[in-house]
């Protein structure tokens, strides 16, 4: 199935995304296709504080204005 994508991957975020993505599918994916999810909420606290994302408990929620 070909992807169809709702982002442009040539864009800084996009790429990102694109990065993530394919660190889950090259790492975590097992052989049958299953994602982790313990290994999957990693991925996502390492990408979010890549990001700048302070993903600690007292972290607060970020506004989109």
């Amino acid at each position: 199935m070909a992807h169809a994508l709702k982002f442009d991957p040539s864009t800084a975020e996009g790429a990102r995304i694109v990065a993530l993505y394919n660190k889950i599918k090259a790492e975590i994916e097992d052989d049958e296709g299953g994602w982790d999810g313990a290994d999957i909420v990693d991925a996502l606290c390492e990408w979010f504080t890549g990001l700048g994302v302070d993903v600690s408990p007292d972290g607060e929620l970020i506004s989109a204005t």
